[in-house]
Order: C-alpha cells, then structure tokens, then sequence
C-alpha cells in the first residue's frame, strides 16, 4: 500500500484539482508504442496521449505501475505523481507544458515515485515540486517555470529525498532549490544553466538552505544571472565534487553561515573547474569547516561592485575567505589568471590553511592577500601578497529565495 502524505497547503489545491479531473484510465496505443525507457520496470502500465488520459492513468494506475506519455500534452491543472512513475515512451521525447494560470506544472507526493525521458514547460510557478522520499527523476529537462525549475522541501513527515540524473534545468527563474532539514538531493551528471532574474537570489542555479543536504556530482552550473551555487544556514550540508561551474554573474559558489569542522566539514569541494565567474570564484561569510581539494578556480572576472570602504571596486578574486571564517582547508588546487587576486581573506580567526597546488598571480599581480585577520593564516610565503592598503571587499548576505 502507498501511504499519501498530506500536502503542504501551498500544494493542496493542486491535489484538488486533480482528483476532480480524474476521470478514468483508457488507451488504444498497442504494446510497442507503451515501452517505458530502458532500466524502467513497471508493475502496469497506463497510455497517456492527452490531458485526460494523463490524469485518469496517474490516478488509476496503481502502486508500482507507470504512466507512459505517447505524445506531448498541455494540462490545465498541475500534474500530481503519488508513489508511481510517469515517463515518456521510449523512443520519443514527449513535452508536458504547464497552460497559463495553473501554478505549477507537476508535485511529487509518494514516497519511490519517478519521473523521465520528458520536458517540462511552461510553469507559473514551480516546474516539478517534490514533498516524498526516494523520489527519482531522470533525463528530463525543466525549462520556463516562474520560480525554481526543481524544489525538493519537506512532505508531511518532515523528510524529502530525491535523486536526479542527466537532468537539464534550463531558463527558469532560478534552477534546484533544495530546503529544510531532513531534505537530501543527489544531482548527477546534468546541467543547470542560463536561469534569470534582476536581483542577487533571482537567477541562482542551485539554493540549499535551513539544514538540506545536497550532493553535485559531475553537474554543469554556468551563466546563471545569479550565484552559480548558493549555500546558506549553519546546518546546511554540500558536496561538490567532479563539477563545473562557470560563467555565473553573481559568483560562482557563495556560502553563508555554514558551521562544521574540517574532520566533519560543512561545504567540501572536490576535483571541480570554477571558471570565469564573476566577483568571486568560490567565496562567503561567517564559515566554519570548508575544504576545497584539488581541481582549480581560474579566470574569475573582475565586476564593479560596492565595497566595504564605501566605494565601488572591480573585484574578481579567486576566493573570498570573509566575516570571521575559521577551519578553512585549501590544498592541491589551482589558481590561475584571477581578475583582481588568486584571493582574499579578510577578517579571518585562526585556522585558514592553504597548500599545495600552483598560485599564480591574478592580473593585478596579487596572489593571496591576508588583511585585518587576528591570527597568521597558514599560507606559504611565496603564494601571498601584501598590498599598501587594505582592499575592498564585497561580502553581502545574499537574500535567498522563495521554495514554492
């Protein structure tokens, strides 16, 4: 028996909608044109051509059955997945859009529900909103949704999980949106790019926040208007490891108020390209255990901004190590052609570690600059600068967005 979690209120009419436009399972699609992807078992199986036979197979399908979508549908009411699996056939590439006014376009709300080989389009506000655990969504592309393309938050039970694989989440308001303690994501393989908005949280690839704890592995986050990955809340926990982020407006990778240690560190950053970001390749405020290992941050470009000496500066550093940071570990990565300096601590207590890997010179020709810090920060000397003057720095607390 698949157990339904209650909805959270900003999800319910949602539901609503769905059970009155139930109506029913049919299909005259033959055998062949029903195949779900390989690597997808199906205990039953359901056709889907048009809105009506897409609500009435999700709803009558049963546990362990699959929804196969034979053709590409518009839906006047959000699509609720509850402990069942809803694919394209295999073969086709069907697109599921969102008509105007309906909210979002689908919500996950049974536990081991899945979701692949389709678009998503077109959402007025989340693309797929997942409130389930051991959730999986594959090969699917999310792109048009008014706020997040994916947000996993808690269900009723105060825990979400999901898996995503070679998933796409492409010019949406803002890209994974992973909230709340008892929420874990994995995101592997994929791309998250080309998310917009007008102000530092709009336009984030991926936001983690209030003690969720999501893993990238081998994941793309570039040119995003906004930060690359922003990471925020003192239990909130991150592993990057195998990526690329790039081109991102507003930062590559920005943490705030993250707290562990470097045996149980908060943020660990593994083996990843951070490129040509601006302001700041990898940077935040009031942290405790990071550890960044091998991989390199490179070519950060230089962006005017307000600075802490009220006054606008180009700053593009490599990192930036702010607000009382400690248990800071950076070792065997590279830093390379930075637009201001390889990076910048400022404000630091004891325990900021840098070794290993090559430290050449931003094009201002600093590497790392130490400033009003109480202790000496473990650098060696060849990999450090000193400035006549203390610079500026940009280190604001980024507001983070909206779930749902």
């Amino acid at each position: 028996m698949v157990r339904t979690p209650l909805l959270p209120v900003a999800l319910l009419s949602w539901s609503v909608l769905f059970a009155a436009a139930a109506t029913g399972c049919s299909s005259d699609d033959d055998e062949g044109a029903l195949a779900p992807p390989d690597g997808v078992s199906c205990a039953s199986v359901a056709g889907a051509s048009d809105e009506s036979s897409l609500v009435s197979g999700l709803a009558n399908v049963g546990a362990g059955g699959c929804v196969v979508l034979t053709g590409s549908v518009t839906s006047s009411v959000p699509i609720v997945i509850d402990g069942v699996t809803l694919v394209g056939a295999k073969g086709t590439r069907p697109v599921l859009t969102a008509a105007p006014g309906t909210g979002g376009a689908i919500t996950v709300t049974g536990d081991g529900s899945q979701l692949g080989n389709l678009d998503v389009t077109g959402a007025r506000g989340v693309g797929v909103a997942i409130v389930a655990r051991d959730v999986k969504v594959f090969d699917v592309v999310v792109s048009g949704a008014e706020k997040a393309a994916v947000a996993v938050v808690p269900g009723s039970e105060g825990a979400s999980s999901a898996t995503l694989t070679d998933v796409v989440l492409e010019k949406n308001a803002y890209g994974l949106y992973v909230g709340g303690a008892g929420v874990e994501v994995t995101m592997s393989g994929g791309r998250v790019s080309e998310n917009g908005g007008s102000s530092l949280s709009a336009g984030a690839g991926v936001v983690t926040t209030d003690g969720a704890k999501l893993t990238l592995d081998g994941v793309t986050v570039e040119k995003n208007e906004g930060t690359g990955v922003l990471l925020d809340g003192a239990s909130t926990r991150a592993v990057i490891a195998a990526s690329t982020i790039s081109e991102n407006r507003e930062r590559g990778v920005w943490a705030q108020g993250l707290q562990g240690t470097l045996d149980a560190p908060a943020l660990r950053i593994e083996e990843t390209e951070l490129s040509k970001n601006r302001i700041v390749g990898m940077g935040g405020i009031a942290l405790k255990g990071i550890i960044i290992v091998g991989g390199s941050v490179k070519e950060t470009v230089a962006s005017p901004v307000p600075t802490n000496l009220a006054a606008t500066e180009l700053i593009g550093d490599g990192v930036g190590i702010f607000g009382g940071s400690t248990d800071f570990k950076i070792e065997r990565t590279n830093f390379a052609a930075n637009g201001r300096a390889a990076g910048v601590v400022d404000g630091s207590e004891v325990g900021i570690i840098i070794v290993g890997g090559k430290v050449e010179p931003g094009d201002s020709g600093l590497k790392f600059v130490v400033q009003n810090s109480k202790a000496d920060v473990q650098i060696p000397d060849a990999d450090k600068s000193t400035t006549t003057s203390p610079l500026g720095i940009s280190a604001p607390k980024i507001q983070v967005p909206s779930a749902l």
